[in-house]
């Protein structure tokens, strides 16, 4: 009874509507970080390919409004954490503050996957992610090479917690400091969760910092909004610019060279690995590798139309 209450109740904030299950069916619960940005639609393909390979998966999709707002994602996660669900898989929007309540889930008998962002604790079976320290050292390398090596520049994170774009921010600036000394970090700033909050953010640093040669933005909300920012005070393609993530809106702005790179991660691999990996807990095999990297590249104007790197970029 408490399955079918459960489904029937769960309106999704975002993504296609709850499916009823059938005495088979594994309940599968994805709690996703927000519904406005086009990397959850690449990993909900990921997810669908799962699931289809898979089958007798009943899966509910959840998520907060954006992806500062923790408080809704715990009591989402509270609110799964109930007779019926097999497997929950997260992307926690706070590294510390979710700890606990996935252990209070898993405490229950729930196997917990996490993906995209890292989570505190030793509690959830795997983890399944961006290499992040590194795809910032991959964003801070060819900065060094646009600038020479030299000059100042600016990061734009986007909400403290973050696992993972605090992972990439660290990233960036270590390979900075370790292999490009004359390249200064000038301005280190959160920007906000959603676009709106980005562009107002960045267009403080920019006046702020006017003569700044380089900015890196951390996802793909806030180099959409640092995007936004240099358009409107004119200065798009005069700083260079290295991104994270794909929109049909960054990869124009790539055409135009108002960005120089964006470091391009495989959601669609990490949604899959995710239900594979859900279901392989549900059936109590053993876990090989708890953590598991999927991969991020370097998209630039040179090299965004090679048919490896479409693979990445289209939905």
């Amino acid at each position: 009874m408490g399955k079918y209450l459960l489904m029937l109740v769960a309106c999704l904030a975002f993504g296609t509507g709850p499916v009823l299950a059938s005495d088979k069916d594994m309940n599968i619960v994805f709690i996703a970080k927000s519904p406005d940005q086009e990397f959850w639609k690449f990993m909900r393909d990921g997810v669908e390919r799962g699931i289809r390979e898979e089958g007798h998966i009943a899966l509910t999709w959840r998520g907060p409004t954006h992806n500062d707002k923790t408080d809704e994602q715990i009591k989402l996660l509270q609110m799964y954490t109930t007779a019926g669900v097999d497997a929950i898989i997260i992307a926690p929007t706070d590294r510390a503050r979710l700890a606990g309540p996935v252990a209070r889930a898993v405490a229950t008998g729930i196997k917990v996957v996490v993906v995209d962002s890292e989570l505190d604790g030793d509690r959830h079976l795997n983890f399944i992610t961006t290499d992040n320290f590194a795809a910032g050292q991959l964003a801070a390398e060819h900065m060094s090479t646009l600038l020479n090596a030299r000059g100042k520049v600016m990061v734009l994170r986007t909400v403290t917690g973050s696992g993972s774009t605090e992972e990439r921010a660290r990233g960036f600036i270590a390979y900075l400091k370790r292999n490009a000394p004359r390249i200064r970090v000038v301005a280190d700033e959160y920007g906000g969760a959603t676009r709106d909050q980005a562009t107002r953010g960045s267009a403080k640093l920019l006046k702020k910092f006017p003569s700044v040669d380089g900015v890196f933005a951390v996802n793909e909300s806030s180099t959409e909004g640092m995007l936004r920012a240099l358009r409107e005070l004119g200065v798009a393609g005069k700083k260079k610019f290295i991104g994270f993530d794909s929109t049909d809106f960054l990869l124009g702005g790539l055409a135009l060279q108002d960005i120089n790179g964006l470091v391009v991660q495989n959601p669609r691999q990490m949604g899959y690995l995710g239900i594979k990996a859900a279901v392989a807990a549900v059936r109590n095999a053993p876990v090989k590798d708890r953590i598991i990297f999927t991969g991020a590249v370097m998209v630039t104007p040179a090299n965004h139309k090679n048919p490896e790197i479409q693979s990445l970029l289209l939905p």
